[in-house]
């Protein structure tokens, strides 16, 4: 029998992360770049704490922040990857935003997924919201 984590597990495999390398992401296991030379711009999915093998909640994360300043933010931090990952908050020099944050309304956006989930719908929405709202975001280098 297919759990919530079997669904998720699956519509990201098969459908979100190939829908969002169309869309010019670069990446996997829920960490996404728009490669650009002097600005990270990133996607991360984070799954929430309370996730169960029967219930799989989770939002996107989008950060755009500086390579100078994630350098000084490295020399300073010296655990700090050397990529900045979209689900983490990096204090002073840098923290993700949530695409609840660029949707209609501006409230924070979980999905929630269940057994009965249908992994397509699932993942037409994730990448609906994607490309309608945390790309422009992305592309248009606001931080």
């Amino acid at each position: 029998m297919k759990t919530a984590s079997d669904v998720f597990a699956a519509a990201l495999r098969a459908d979100i992360e190939p829908g969002l390398r169309r869309l010019g992401f670069v990446g996997s296991r829920g960490c996404f770049e728009l490669r650009d030379p002097e600005v990270w711009r990133l996607l991360g999915i984070q799954k929430s704490g309370g996730s169960s093998s029967s219930r799989v909640r989770f939002t996107v994360n989008v950060m755009i922040m500086d390579k100078a300043v994630w350098q000084e933010a490295r020399a300073e931090y010296m655990k700090a990857p050397a990529r900045p990952n979209p689900n983490s908050v990096y204090g002073q020099w840098g923290r993700p935003r949530r695409i609840g944050a660029l949707l209609p309304g501006g409230q924070d956006h979980w999905w929630e997924v269940s057994d009965r989930t249908s992994p397509e719908r699932l993942a037409s929405g994730i990448l609906s919201a994607v490309e309608g709202y945390a790309l422009p975001f992305l592309r248009g280098g606001a931080s």
